[in-house]
């Protein structure tokens, strides 16, 4: 399977849909935003940190410093996906 790329993250703001896709993708975007929202939960201090840059569980655009901060985090969607593999969320 051909790997993606994912500089268009690294750009300006970008709707939560398309971040969460890129993280989870699924048919529908609203079980990507479910997974990326469990997901960032579940780790304390991504959560903490996007909270600091007034991140809401109802925002529906991220900032590039929200997109920075998930990144720094989880990495770019192609490595967080292999990091996934190898030890699945709970």
């Amino acid at each position: 399977m051909k790997e993606r790329n994912f500089d268009w993250l690294l750009q300006g703001c970008h709707p939560l849909s398309e971040v969460a896709q890129a993280y989870y993708p699924c048919e529908y975007n609203s079980s990507s935003i479910r997974s990326f929202r469990k997901h960032i939960k579940g780790i304390p201090q991504l959560y903490a940190d996007l909270l600091e840059a007034e991140y809401t569980d109802k925002v529906t655009t991220l900032t590039p410093l929200q997109i920075a901060i998930v990144i720094r985090h989880l990495d770019v969607p192609n490595q967080a996906k292999e990091e996934l593999e190898k030890q699945p969320f709970s």
